[in-house]
Formats: structure tokens, C-alpha cells, sequence
């Protein structure tokens, strides 16, 4: 009988990294024979794609749009894409239903009791605690969680820190973590000039690189202010999109040392940051989902070989100390602007020695491994 998993995410999928990397490793370990992806539709993107032939998108198309912003009316297009996901699949025999935030927990369960298929809540953040998760809006959202959660089957986060937090919110005896760690490169190419030769850098000056989503709390505004105050040999390039992408183009125009570079298709996120010396992630504590993170940049850049500086957080904190593959910092201009003024190459070269060595263990062929366990487990199970 053929195995059929179903992943549920309320996104357009252009960037979905993450779960393209685990659909695609359950397809290859022979864990599901079929994965059907479950969007939202917007303009400028497909309806339908075909990612191979194990694995396709649907990007459902919502009709609903009185009330559009306020709370009634996305409640009721959330209860339009529940229906018209549930009466797609309901009759495909699903055998893993995957519900990649809490807004997608409801119509995981809805097909665990209607269906049978077993229940994963891979949680890409914290939810509860993300930012916008506030007052009434809060208090709804972790009674819903903590309603549902007891009826999913397999719980998976992506920091040890979430992982403890779900564990001691809702008594869980099992929460797994499945880090968002790159797949490593089919081929090296550290000698990478592509970002240097497009902004003119020469060899001796050092290039910071910021890539990601370019939004409030990730350290945008504390960066841009940071490198129009530092030695014009330090450079950083922020490569991304977001809403800040004009406010970057405007300090760009009038600092030398301070470049935009667009988002890059996911393959080639690691050859263009290999082009940089060092990464760096500056998460804000605006939300304990932000202070538990442990970004994708993060391992990207260690995938890349670069050193870090990152927030002095738990997690991406304990990276750079168990590894000596970075600096901490704390979040505000003083602190990372004192480090980038005194950082030189031969820090830099220092670091990275160290993140040679440790790189290869935050690859995603050693999370597969244990993605591919914790679903098996589930199969034992049925």
C-alpha cells in the first residue's frame, strides 16, 4: 500500500526551506511513497507545482475576502482552507498528517479523528510566544495549544530550548528537536568572490554578510547604524527581502561600506555567503520565541565556513562557545560596533579554523538521520 503524508503550512511555499529539506528526505529513505503540500495561493505564484514526482504543492485558492483584516474575517478564511484541504485529501488515505505551526493544528486533527492519519506538530517557533501573540489573541492561542497538543502523536521544535519549554508547559514526556541545519554543499567553492566583485571589495578589507528576511527584531536597524559609524573598510552586505529593504537602500546611498544584495534561490544561498568572512545573526529579544531561536543563517554560515557573531542567546550562544566558531554579543549598537572595530582578519582566519573542524556536524544529513527515526517510530506505531 502506498504511504501518503501530508504537510500543512498557511504560506505562499516560495521559501519554504525547511520543509522541503524534510519532505524530501522522507521520500528518499523510502518513509512516504507520496507527500501532497498544502498552501495558500496569492498572486504571482502557481496553483499547483511538482516539485518531483513524489511530491507536489497545492496552493489553495480562498474565495473569502469581506473582512479581510479584521480577526472575524481570517478566522473565516482559515475555516475556508481547513474545508477545502480536508475535502482534497480526505479520501487519500493519509497515513502522517504534518502541521507545521499551531494554525494548522486544528485541521491535523480533524483528520487524525476523521482519517486516522497520525499527528506531527513540527513547530517551526515557539508559537505561543511569537511576536503579535498578544492580549486576548495570546490567551487563545496557548488554550488552543495546550488543548490539542495531548492529541498529536509526535511533537518536533527546532532549538533545545523550545523543546524544554513545550516539555515542562504541557507535561510532555517526548519533544523532539529537529534542527534547521543546511544540506552540505555538493561541491566546495570557498574561494567564492561573488559578493566581493559585485561591490567592488577588495581582498584586504573584511566582509560582514547579514542574509535572511529583512524585518523588525533581527537587527536591521542596530546593523545599519553600527556600519555607518565603522572603519570604511568594514563592509557588510544584507541579502535578503523584507519590509526594511528600502530603509537599507537608503543608508546604502549614503554609506560606502553598506551594500543590498536581493534574496538568492535556495541553492545558491551557500556560494554566495562563502564569499563573505564572517555571518552574522542579531536576533532581538522582542519575543521568547526570538530568545530560544536558532536561525537557519546560523548554520549556514558555519556551512559556508564563516565565523559568527551572534546575540548572546541560549542557543545560538551555546553553538559559539561549545565551538569557539564566533563572538557573542549583546543586542545593541555598542557592544557588536566594538567588536567589528577591533575584529582583523587574523581573528577572523583564528575562528575559523574552529568552524572547519566543527561544520560538518550541523549538516542536515545527520538531522535526517533522526527525522527518519522519529517516523519510524510512527510506523511501529500504526
Amino acid at each position: 500500500m502506498i504511504t501518503k503524508n501530508l504537510h500543512v503550512y498557511p504560506s505562499n511555499f516560495k521559501n519554504e526551506t525547511r520543509i522541503l529539506k524534510e519532505t524530501k528526505s522522507l521520500v528518499e529513505s523510502g518513509i512516504a511513497d507520496k507527500i501532497f503540500i498544502a498552501a495558500i495561493w496569492e498572486d504571482g505564484v502557481e496553483e499547483y507545482e511538482q516539485l518531483d514526482r513524489k511530491r507536489e504543492v497545492w496552493r489553495v485558492p480562498l474565495k473569502i475576502s469581506f473582512f479581510r483584516n479584521s480577526q472575524f474575517g481570517k478566522v473565516l478564511r482559515f475555516g475556508e482552507w481547513y474545508l477545502k484541504i480536508f475535502f482534497r485529501y480526505k479520501k487519500e488515505h493519509i497515513a502522517f498528517f504534518n502541521s507545521h505551526c499551531l494554525s494548522a493544528l486544528p485541521i491535523g486533527l480533524i483528520f487524525k479523528l476523521f482519517t486516522k492519519s497520525k499527528l506531527v506538530y513540527d513547530a517551526h517557533e515557539l508559537e505561543t510566544e511569537v511576536i503579535g501573540a498578544v492580549g486576548f489573541k495570546k490567551k487563545i492561542a496557548k488554550v488552543i495549544e495546550k488543548l490539542l497538543v495531548h492529541f498529536v502523536d509526535i511533537v518536533i521544535v527546532v532549538s533545545d530550548s523550545i523543546a524544554k519549554w513545550y516539555k515542562d508547559h504541557y507535561n510532555l514526556k517526548e519533544v523532539y528537536v529537529i534542527k534547521n541545519f543546511p544540506a552540505s554543499p555538493e561541491k566546495e567553492n570557498e574561494n567564492s568572490n561573488i559578493l566581493r566583485d559585485k561591490f567592488n571589495i577588495q581582498q584586504d578589507e573584511i566582509l560582514f554578510i547579514y542574509q535572511g528576511l529583512l524585518s523588525e527584531g533581527r537587527g536591521v536597524k542596530i546593523l545599519l547604524n553600527v556600519f555607518s559609524k565603522t572603519n570604511k573598510k568594514k563592509h557588510i552586505v544584507f541579502m535578503g527581502y523584507g519590509i526594511l529593504e528600502s530603509l537599507i537602500k537608503e543608508f546604502e546611498k549614503n554609506s560606502s561600506n553598506i551594500h543590498f544584495h536581493p534574496a538568492v534561490i535556495p541553492e545558491d544561498v551557500i556560494p554566495y555567503t562563502q564569499s563573505a568572512d564572517v555571518g552574522i545573526s542579531l536576533i532581538e529579544n522582542i519575543c521568547l520565541s526570538y530568545f530560544y531561536s536558532l536561525p537557519n543563517k546560523v548554520f549556514e554560515y558555519l556551512m559556508s565556513g564563516l565565523p559568527l557573531i551572534v546575540s548572546d542567546f541560549p542557543d545560538m550562544g551555546k553553538i559559539v562557545e561549545e565551538n569557539k566558531c564566533g563572538w557573542k554579543v549583546s543586542v545593541n549598537e555598542k557592544s557588536p560596533l566594538e567588536l567589528i572595530e577591533k575584529l582583523s582578519k587574523e581573528d577572523i582566519q583564528e575562528k575559523r579554523k574552529n568552524v572547519l573542524t566543527c561544520r560538518n556536524n550541523y549538516s542536515w544529513e545527520n538531522e535526517e538521520k533522526k527525522l527518519v527515526s522519529i517516523y519510524h517510530k510512527l510506523s511501529i506505531a500504526k
